[in-house]
């Protein structure tokens, strides 16, 4: 759990401002124990008090969230991008600011091909060890790099089980726009595939390390951009974002209003 959620908790639990720090401290856990014990945890369905302390800080926050009137996901002790975007709404709560909840119409997309929950132990059985079951592909039409606009691939690595559904993506995104709309749309800039490692500000691994995700735009999509401010999120792009859903492909632009410029094959 981030510190910047840590805080969220502790105020959330209205603790002494002298334990307010962002540090799972004894008196944290302990009131996270406390909490869940009066505020209806058993709810949950779950067997929350056989949970190592952290999970149970996190399944604390989760239901904090939902008590203040945000979606963190499933109540289950994991933290995942869905319980990130909800601690920073409630954050933003505890300061006195307004937010409205993302996209309530918005759908989950199909998942033809079944991919997992964006969970280490899940990701792990499905696809394997990080870094594990990697090809390279050819890509239907060149990426330039993002960091580097002179520089362009044609090929990339990502895992094995994703391979056919990536290019069934990108082919049908170059036939729909044309390679000019295309580089117009700049959704030829290559953020980046696999990489193996942790989730920015987390300590758990980042889907990129199982070549699963991919990076685009991140100039004009970047991480803490919502909808106001991302190019992704315009009307232009709705065939590009339907081609991926399509495929069971998950946004975190469109499903949680953030880091527009990623993609991935597992669900939050």
């Amino acid at each position: 759990m981030q510190k910047s959620a840590i805080i969220t908790l502790q105020q959330a639990l209205k603790l002494n401002a002298n334990y307010v720090d962002g540090v799972l401290n004894t008196q944290t856990l302990a009131a996270c124990t406390q909490w869940l014990q009066s505020n209806g945890a058993a709810d949950t369905g779950v067997n929350w008090q056989s949970w190592p302390p952290q999970r149970q800080a996190v399944l604390c926050l989760q239901l904090c969230c939902q008590q203040a009137g945000v979606n963190p996901g499933v109540a289950d002790g994991w933290w995942g991008p869905q319980t990130a975007f909800a601690a920073e709404q409630l954050a933003a709560l505890q300061q006195g600011s307004q937010v409205a909840n993302w996209r309530d119409s918005f759908s989950t997309p199909a998942n033809p091909h079944l991919w997992p929950l964006d969970r280490e132990t899940e990701l792990r059985a499905f696809y394997g060890e990080p870094g594990s079951g990697l090809i390279k592909i050819k890509l239907p039409y060149p990426l330039r790099l993002a960091w580097d606009t002179n520089t362009t691939v044609l090929s990339t690595q990502c895992h094995q089980k994703v391979a056919a559904s990536l290019q069934k993506v990108l082919e049908q995104v170059l036939q729909y726009y044309g390679f000019d709309a295309v580089q117009q749309l700049r959704l030829d800039l290559y953020g980046g595939g696999f990489n193996l490692r942790a989730k920015r500000g987390g300590s758990s691994l980042s889907t990129h390390s199982w070549g699963i995700a991919f990076d685009f735009d991140p100039e004009h999509n970047q991480l803490k951009w919502d909808s106001s401010k991302a190019s992704f999120a315009r009307a232009e792009y709705d065939y590009w974002w339907q081609c991926w859903e399509n495929e069971g492909w998950v946004s975190l632009g469109r499903g949680r209003n953030y880091d527009w410029m990623h993609v991935q094959a597992a669900r939050l």
